[in-house]
């Protein structure tokens, strides 16, 4: 049988296999993990899934000496289970794509714990990140559920909880595959720690480095609310609020829990006008060039 030689290639060929099988989404990892690699790898499977108590490491793949067979274990106390779940998938894929290039196995998760600087390490990080996110979030079937639809907040919650992913892996989903001009950008303590624009948007050069502050007004509106979990289901604001030449439509949630603010910022009216083009990259090596491995919190 023909191996796969890309991550998404890897992704598509497991997911297609989960469904085939007549099971539906969320797509099982541990049950993908734990039977194709016996049946494909009988010498070198996937022997266990199971929790550990390093703190600050997210999730490891690390082979078992003494069984001849590899480990993949998580952080037992993250509390949310769509975080977990990008994890055993970002594992597996590490499993599949670099095993062979690292017998020591891979730890991933604190950026000042761990070694993303290297080219190869960012280059993995990467990779894992993209396969996880083929596996869990079928291209086909992501557009299926937003196609025809505009996009809010409870969209793409709906889509985090039928892939059993978190909102912000969801949300960059969306905006790789959209035609929309949109971004998302995460902040904390009224500041962008980082945004990634879709392809349109990028052209538009809608995108705000870190360390640029929350609109103020943006702020106010979230204020204005009351609730642990607060939300700005969509606002219109003006030009030079999110990008100087356009207008935008707003949705942000407040997660005092998290102290993390997640913006998705549409530019409806941004219609076909772009600047010239850059170079594409994708959201999940995006995030693993800043050293975010795959630690989303929500």
């Amino acid at each position: 049988m023909s191996e796969p030689t890309t991550p998404p290639a890897w992704g598509n060929e497991l997911a297609k296999l989960w469904l085939k099988a007549g099971q539906d989404f969320p797509i099982g990892v541990k049950e993908i993990a734990l039977e194709v690699t016996k049946v494909r790898y009988p010498n070198d499977p996937v022997g266990a899934i199971k929790a550990h108590g390093i703190a600050g490491i997210d999730g490891m793949l690390s082979k078992r000496k003494s069984k001849g067979d590899w480990c993949i274990s998580y952080d037992e106390t993250v509390t949310i289970p769509g975080r977990i779940n990008f994890t055993l998938g970002h594992e597996l894929g590490h499993y599949l794509l670099h095993r062979r290039f690292r017998e020591e196995g891979f730890r991933c998760g604190q950026a000042d714990m761990l070694d993303y600087e290297s080219p190869e390490s960012r280059k993995f990080e990467a990779e894992a990140n993209k396969f996880a996110s083929y596996l869990l979030m079928p291209a086909d079937d992501f557009r299926a559920q937003v196609g025809g639809q505009p996009v809010t907040l409870d969209l793409l919650g709906h889509c985090a909880n039928r892939y059993g992913t978190s909102f912000t892996a969801a949300a960059l989903k969306w905006l790789e595959l959209t035609d929309q001009a949109a971004l998302l950008a995460v902040a904390r303590d009224d500041f962008i720690c980082w945004s990634y624009p879709s392809r349109r948007a990028r052209n538009l050069r809608a995108y705000l480095r870190p360390g640029t502050p929350v609109p103020q007004s943006s702020l106010d509106r979230l204020n204005s609310i009351v609730g642990i979990n607060r939300k700005n289901q969509g606002f219109r604001v003006r030009t030079g609020v999110w990008h100087p030449e356009l207008e935008a439509e707003e949705f942000a949630i407040l997660s005092d829990h998290f102290e993390m603010t997640i913006f998705l910022v549409q530019f409806p009216l941004a219609g076909m006008a772009e600047h010239e083009e850059e170079k594409e990259q994708d959201a999940f090596t995006f995030l693993s060039d800043r050293a975010q491995g795959f630690n989303w919190t929500r």
